[in-house]
């Protein structure tokens, strides 16, 4: 990840977790929210807690574009392994919305919802960001 935040890139998460909880999970992997060269994995993380609704309202992915100072949401890369991930996606505007495979939801459920892209993992979406 770090990798693509030297190049220009800005990385925020987005979670349906309250902050504490956020940050626990955060702490937990070793992962810090900040500039790179600060030691940051992240530039930004939005919680439930923080916006007037969670998803599949898109509130936390415009928070996360204020956070990150991202202007252009046609710009933005979503990608969730919910339908509700996708339809926040869809409802911000963002230029690419992914369904990934990783997490428990199946392709055909994804599919059911507006998607840019079904992918295997968090790794195509970053190959379809970014084609080399």
């Amino acid at each position: 990840m770090p990798i693509h935040r030297a190049t220009g890139f800005k990385v925020a998460l987005t979670t349906g977790f309250t902050r504490d909880v956020a940050d626990m999970v955060l702490d937990g992997v070793g992962w810090r929210v900040g500039p790179l060269e600060d030691g940051g994995m992240v530039d930004a993380l939005v919680t439930a807690d923080e916006v007037a609704a969670g998803r599949p309202a898109p509130y936390m992915i415009f928070r996360a574009m204020e956070r990150a100072g991202v202007v252009d949401v046609r710009r933005v890369v979503v990608a969730g392994d919910t339908g509700a991930d996708l339809i926040a996606g869809t409802r911000s505007g963002a230029g690419l919305v992914a369904g990934v495979l990783s997490g428990s939801v199946s392709r055909e459920t994804l599919e059911a919802s507006p998607h840019t892209h079904v992918l295997p993992s968090v790794v195509e979406v970053l190959q379809e960001a970014c084609p080399q």
